[in-house]
Formats: structure tokens, C-alpha cells, sequence
């Protein structure tokens, strides 16, 4: 494939489509084969390098010409982003009707109103909390990139223009503002990892690192002179940008906080393949291959459609996608990218009148944006369901209520002094057992069925409870974030203080990517032996909960889809994940053996040999699970029955019995 020929002429740069392609081919080998190239997302990084790179050069070039003009310069940017962007919107909606059940495709709507409008990334923030629905179940999830993108060539080209009018510097100007927004992102980073990531202002430095190269930053020419003897310094710098790139790819993954600064590793790495210029032999003899190009070409379009066709298909199939589906998935949108771009995009783009293709595409877009309203206003169009699948089709669970949020539940970057003392029940007369609940959000949806207990519901003595729970914390001393490191210290600190009978352990233990039970015990052993330190009669690990592939209740709309005229299961075998399964069955095996702690099983709690309670007592629509796994109040409540049971009603200990646990 030829660039067109408008791209043949001097300042075109087949080494900057090739390295478009990387990036393209490292989010796509991410988002399909997470494996495969473990840090493939930094390829969207590559992306805003480049794109600052190309926007800046442009608006550059026309200031020092004289000849910017707004009009010109945003009509370009229409021409460009939206007609494969209203296509791939368009094909999600009609997709999303066949596919999702009402809630799902309301959100859809929404998200498709908010790529319209560029500002997907601000609506995908507000939804980044906890307990945000599945990043893989998000269709039109990676357009956060593109509202950041589009809201820098909002902001950039006036700013420019001012410097340009107020002489201004405009090389120290984009420094200035790279190293206060590179300053930001690594602040926020340490404190709302989410923030960081979807905030324009955090992510701008990146592609004011394109800027800076644009306006003369690039490596002087004389360092890409060949000197007697010498390595070309230019070369130098290419074969050390593609290797930063090759770390960042394949020795990032998504445990670690990110962007913050490890985002210098890709950004840099692509700076320097761009400032080397195109005559290196990095850019001649693998940059600028044919192939790498032709992708290059095709790399809007293609970062357009790969995700969608993985994520419905993930969301067909409850997440469970085989490897060679999603190889053919990945296949199938190299063909519609490159059908966009030439049945589409490039019509628009060098056919059309300008006028003409501007004001077509504007209108298409506010009927997608009007499109996308709809499905929301209008709640994703219930009535495509019928009963019994409507009793879950709108399924909503009030999570907050009784789990203290803000208080004992702490989220975000409430820092840990943010525990207040009720957090845990003051001493009684006569004396009560002290249990200690220590966790994420998990723990904090367990707390109703303590609480419960604690009101004298379940034993006889009754007891006394101390809540401490943040969300995306696992009780973890030594690894996780910095906050909860911090949090989970002051934890310990109090627990030396207020002396518990006992210390209840329970988070996601298999959050994000599952190691599997070795490295899980590894991570909390250092917590379990600084408890026994400190005396603790008793310590209970708490094993998994129950994890669906997807919500509980799309799942049992699912089942009534495919069997109508199906009862309300009580208990419920498919989309299980299994890593709960497999992580379970290792701890009953290491930690049922131990007599320095007890291991409890929620998942037997909850699960039999014929699946898993889909709900407690008579209404089968307080279903046990409101999400992928956190407990119901009434799953709470009966879990905190049977653990109560376990350890004998939470029986009065004694320092000197924390051995000889029961089984």
C-alpha cells in the first residue's frame, strides 16, 4: 500500500507511520493476548508523542508562514477523526441492540454521547470508582485516548498563537507547561491512579513532548554526520528510543500505578526515534518497511474497531473469549480498518469538497451524539426484554448503604488518619470478644452481616466490631500502592492498641491479574506473622466469595434469554470464574493445615457441587452478588452466620489460645 500523495512530499515521514504502527500493534496485541506484551498500553502513549509531534509542526509551520487559520485547521481535524469514528459509533449501537441487555446499552449510549462530544474520558473517570462495571465490558472504552487528543487541539493552537503574538518564547512556553503537567500526573498518579490516567492535564506532557520536538528540540544535524570511527549519535539515540520502547512493552504491566513517571519510558523512548530523524537505519530498515507503513496508514481506524469487536464479543461470551476467536476478531479488524480507510476515510479526507465534507460529517455526528442520548434518556429500550428477564435487567443494589463509606469504607485519597474512632465499637460491661475486620471492599460489604451479629442477632454474648476497609486495599504490608501501604500500617497500629480477639482477613485476593495462591500467601504472610506478633488470639483468613464472568444478574438475563421458560435458579454453575475455584482449593490445602490461623471458605459458604446461591431466602430477586462478586447485604448476613458457626459464636479468648484453632 502507497501513502496518498499528498503524504509524498518532503516533510512525509515513513518511519513516523511505521512507528504508529507499533503503537497500534502494542495496544492490539495487549487487549487481545495481555500475555503476549504485558505493557502494550503504553502504545497509546506512543500515540500522543506522535500526535503532538504532527499538530504542532503544523501549527508551527503556518504562524511562521503567517497563514494559520482556525477554520482550516479544525476542518483538517474533522476530515481526519470523524468519518471512521461515526462508523465504528454507528456499527456499536446497531451491534449493542442485539447484544446488550437495557442497563448495558443505556451506558453504551452514553458513552457513545460522550465520544461524540470528545469527552469520553471525563465520563469514563466518573465512572472509574471501585466498583465501576468491568473495563472489558466497555465496548467504546478506549476512546478516552481520542477526547484527550482532541481537547489538546482545542486548548493548544490558541495558546500558541498568543505566545506567537506576545513574542513569547514558544520552545521555553511548551516546556514550562510539559514540566508542570509532567509534575501533576506523577502527584495525582501517587494519589488517584484514575485521575492521572483519564485527566487531560496529566497527560498532556506527552504530547507536549511531540511539541518540543516539532519546534527544533530534534537532535542538531551535525550529531547525525557520520565522524570517522564514530557511532552516529543519532543512530545512538534511535536503537536506544526502540529499546526503551521494548522495555516499556514488555516489562510494564498493569499492576504498577501508571502513567506517572514510568510513562517517561515509552514517551522518551518515542522521542528519541523521532528526534533521530528518518535516515537512521532504525527508521530506513525497519520503521519504514512496507508493511509497518501500510498498518500505519490504517492505524486510526484499526485502534478504532479492534476494541469494540473483542469487547462484545468478551461480553457474548461472558468474558470467556478463546485465544483463536479473538486471533480472528483481531483479523477481522484489520479488514474493516482498512474499508474505513479506503471506503470511507479517504472519500472524505481528498475527494469531498472541503465544504461540503466538513458540514456532511458535523451533522453526522450530532445525529450519533443525538443517537447516543437517546439510548440513554430512554434507559436502553427496556421493553426489547420480556419477563421473567426484566426483574434483572434493571438491577440496582444501594452498595453504600451500612458499609460506613467515607468513614470506615475509605475510597480514593482519603488518607488513614481518616478512620474515625467509632469505627470501632467502644469496650462493654459486661466484656464482649473485640473482632477486627481488615480489607478492601470486599470486607467492607461483610460488615453488615458482622454488624448484624454484633446487635446480638447471631450469638448469645454478642460481640464487638472494628471495620477497617478500603477499597482496592488488600491487607498487604509490604506491596500495593503507597496509600495503602500506609493505610494498611495504621491498621496494624490500631490493632496493637485495641487488642482484638480476633482478626478477620478478607479481601479480593485475586484483584487485576491472578498469580496464583503462592504469590497471594507470599503478599500476606508478612501481615499474618505481624499479628502473631502482636498476640492476636485468633486469626481468620477468609477465602474468596463466589466471582461471576460479568454481573450476577446478566448472567441470569442471559439464561432466560437462551431458556425462556427457566425457574429462578437457586444455585447457578455457569460463567463462574474459575481463578476463585482454583485460588480456593490452594488455600484449603496450605492454610487448613496450618494451626496458627484459621482458613474460612466463603465460596463453600455460598457453593456446593450444584453451583453457586444466586440468592438467600424467598425473593429471588436480592440476588447474593449486586456485581462481579461483592456481597449483598443478605449474602453478608448469611456468611457472617456460618463464619459465627465456624469459630464457635465468635466464643471470649484469651491471649494463650492462639493456637489450637478449631477446624
Amino acid at each position: 500500500m502507497q501513502p496518498p500523495e499528498h503524504l509524498l512530499q518532503p516533510r512525509y515521514r515513513a518511519d513516523i507511520d511505521g512507528l504508529r504502527a507499533l503503537a497500534v500493534l502494542a495496544v492490539i496485541g495487549y487487549h487481545a493476548f495481555p500475555g503476549a506484551v504485558p505493557g502494550g498500553f503504553v502504545g497509546v502513549d506512543i500515540f500522543f508523542v506522535i500526535s503532538g509531534f504532527l499538530i504542532t509542526s503544523i501549527i508551527v509551520g503556518s504562524l511562521q508562514r503567517g497563514s494559520f487559520s482556525f477554520g482550516e485547521f479544525y476542518a483538517r481535524r474533522i476530515r481526519r477523526i470523524f468519518p471512521s469514528l461515526i462508523v465504528v459509533l454507528l456499527a456499536s449501537i446497531a451491534i449493542g441492540w442485539f447484544t446488550l441487555v437495557p442497563g448495558d446499552y443505556a451506558t453504551l449510549g452514553k458513552h457513545v454521547l460522550g465520544g461524540a462530544l470528545f469527552v469520553s474520558n471525563f465520563v469514563l473517570w466518573q465512572e472509574s470508582g471501585y466498583f465501576d462495571a468491568v473495563a472489558q465490558f466497555k465496548p467504546l472504552l478506549h476512546l478516552w485516548s481520542l477526547g484527550i487528543e482532541e481537547q489538546f487541539y482545542l486548548v493548544w493552537p490558541p495558546l500558541l498563537l498568543l505566545a506567537t503574538r506576545l513574542r513569547v518564547d514558544t520552545l521555553r512556553f511548551t516546556l514550562a507547561i510539559a514540566v508542570l503537567a509532567f509534575a501533576a500526573c506523577v502527584f495525582v498518579t501517587a494519589r488517584d491512579a484514575s485521575a492521572a490516567f483519564y485527566l487531560p492535564f496529566t497527560r498532556i506532557w506527552e504530547l507536549l513532548l511531540g511539541g518540543l520536538l516539532a519546534q527544533g528540540a530534534q537532535l542538531p544535524a551535525a550529531f547525525a554526520q557520520r565522524a570517522a570511527g564514530r557511532v552516529r549519535i543519532a543512530e545512538c539515540a534511535a536503537l536506544a528510543g526502540l529499546a526503551m520502547l521494548g522495555c516499556a512493552m514488555f516489562g510494564f504491566d498493569d499492576d504498577a500505578a501508571f502513567p506517572g513517571w514510568r510513562a517517561l519510558l515509552p514517551t522518551l523512548g518515542t522521542g528519541l526515534l523521532v528526534a533521530a530523524g528518518p535516515d537512521t537505519i532504525v527508521a530506513r530498515r525497519l520503521l519504514s518497511l512496507r508493511g509497518l507503513v501500510a498498518i500505519g496508514l490504517i492505524s486510526y481506524p484499526l485502534y478504532l474497531w479492534h476494541w469494540p469487536l473483542l469487547s462484545f464479543a468478551r461480553i457474548d461470551a461472558g468474558d470467556e473469549v478463546t485465544p483463536g476467536l479473538r486471533a480472528a476478531l483481531v483479523a477481522g479488524s484489520f479488514a474493516l480498518a482498512w474499508a474505513t480507510y479506503a471506503l470511507v476515510e479517504t472519500p472524505f479526507r481528498f475527494r469531498l469538497r472541503r465544504t461540503l465534507a466538513v458540514t456532511v460529517l458535523s451533522l453526522l455526528m450530532v445525529a450519533t451524539a443525538i443517537a447516543g442520548a437517546g439510548l440513554l434518556l430512554a434507559g436502553g429500550f427496556p421493553s426489547r426484554a420480556g419477563e421473567p428477564v426484566r426483574r434483572y435487567v434493571d438491577y440496582r443494589y444501594d452498595y453504600q448503604a451500612g458499609v460506613r463509606e467515607g468513614r470506615c469504607f475509605l475510597v480514593g485519597d482519603d488518607q488513614p488518619a481518616a478512620f474515625p474512632a467509632d469505627c470501632l465499637d467502644p469496650p462493654q460491661v459486661p466484656a464482649r470478644p473485640l473482632v477486627v475486620l481488615w480489607g478492601d471492599s470486599h470486607a467492607a460489604m461483610l460488615y453488615p452481616g458482622l454488624r448484624a451479629l454484633a446487635d446480638g442477632t447471631g450469638t448469645a454474648d454478642g460481640l464487638r466490631v472494628a471495620q477497617f476497609t478500603r477499597s482496592g486495599c488488600r491487607p498487604f504490608l509490604e506491596v500495593g500502592y503507597d496509600l495503602c501501604r500506609r493505610s494498611n500500617a495504621a491498621v496494624l497500629d490500631t490493632i496493637a492498641r485495641s487488642r482484638p480477639d480476633y482478626v478477620v482477613l478478607f479481601a479480593n485476593w485475586n484483584h487485576r491479574k491472578f498469580h496464583g495462591g503462592a504469590e497471594m500467601l507470599h503478599q500476606l504472610e508478612p501481615t499474618i506473622v505481624a499479628l502473631q506478633r502482636l498476640g492476636v488470639p485468633r486469626i481468620v483468613v477468609m477465602g474468596p466469595a463466589p466471582r461471576w464472568k460479568g454481573t450476577l444478574a446478566t448472567n441470569l438475563v442471559r439464561l432466560y434469554q437462551e431458556r425462556p421458560f427457566l425457574r429462578v435458579p437457586t444455585r447457578l454453575r455457569q460463567s463462574l470464574n474459575p481463578d476463585a475455584i482454583v485460588l480456593d482449593r490452594y488455600l484449603r490445602d496450605t492454610l487448613g493445615r496450618r494451626d496458627d490461623l484459621v482458613y474460612f471458605s466463603a465460596l463453600r459458604a455460598l457453593c456446593d457441587a450444584r453451583g453457586c446461591l444466586t440468592h438467600v431466602g424467598d425473593d429471588p430477586t436480592v440476588l447474593t452478588t449486586w456485581d462481579y462478586g461483592h456481597l449483598t447485604r443478605p449474602a453478608a448476613g448469611f456468611v457472617a452466620a456460618r463464619l459465627a458457626r465456624e469459630l464457635d459464636g465468635f466464643a471470649p479468648l484469651h491471649r494463650a489460645e492462639a493456637t489450637s484453632t478449631p477446624r
